[in-house]
């Protein structure tokens, strides 16, 4: 039987450790699965573990918990400034109208801010304030509420730009052995537990393989859609690029 692939070098290290810990879940809720596997299974689980480590570090860090306010700070300034635009399209005044348009149009390039990770959103954020207060000024005045919104977006952005910057030093002073060098040791084990369960379900038969291949497509396609779907917004440490 064949075993779906994800790349999981694509997935953030928060969904990385998920589906670590849903494979070993897997695995052992099939004894002869676990049994095949031997020394293999007990290796990813020994890896896990360091990753365990480290993402509960992650979690433990004050830094995760105020960068994750500061964010939820950031994200109702964002909304709150649409909302306000939203509102002035049915102004009285035909002036505040197709200011409050053309402000929506804008807004509409780019996308949905608050549910972008925390680089993609400050980057946003940047430019989109420089807008604002560049070819967009005049109508920002006319709208009124707006500059109070600025100066919160602009804030908030800060705030997040400032903590985000801690965290990563605090990280940094960290020892090396840190969650992109452990993801390097742990996928090519979990590669070759796909590979031996293939090998053995080619040589043995599917129908005692079947169930479990079935339900790890299953996860493996769960976790492929959420790296497709994602939205990056939970404290997490930055994305493995190796």
């Amino acid at each position: 039987m064949k075993i779906r692939r994800i790349h999981l070098e694509r997935l953030r290290n928060e969904a990385h450790y998920q589906f670590i810990f849903s494979v070993i879940a897997l695995v052992l809720k099939y004894p002869l699965i676990a049994e095949k596997l031997g020394s293999l299974f007990d290796l990813l689980q020994q890896l896990f573990k360091k990753e365990d480590e480290v993402v509960d570090y992650i979690r433990k860090s004050d830094y995760s918990a105020k960068i994750a306010d500061a964010d939820h700070r950031l994200d109702s300034a964002v909304t709150g400034f649409g909302e306000t635009v939203r509102g002035a399209l049915h102004h009285f005044n035909p002036e505040v109208v197709d200011a409050a348009q053309s402000l929506k149009n804008l807004l509409k390039t780019y996308g949905h801010i608050p549910t972008k990770s925390y680089d993609e959103e400050l980057a946003a954020v940047a430019n989109l304030l420089q807008e604002l207060e560049g070819a967009y000024k005049a109508k920002v005045y006319l709208i009124s509420g707006l500059f109070e919104w600025i100066t919160e977006i602009r804030s908030a952005s800060e705030s997040v730009t400032t903590l985000l910057a801690l965290r990563n030093a605090e990280e940094a002073s960290k020892p090396q052995e840190r969650m992109a060098n452990i993801r390097r040791e742990t996928d090519p084990v979990y590669r070759d537990i796909v590979v031996r369960i293939e090998a053995l379900s080619l040589v043995e038969g599917d129908d005692a393989y079947a169930p479990f291949v079935n339900e790890l497509n299953a996860l493996a396609e769960r976790f492929s859609r959420l790296r497709a779907h994602k939205t990056g917004k939970n404290g997490e440490a930055n994305e493995n690029n190796g």
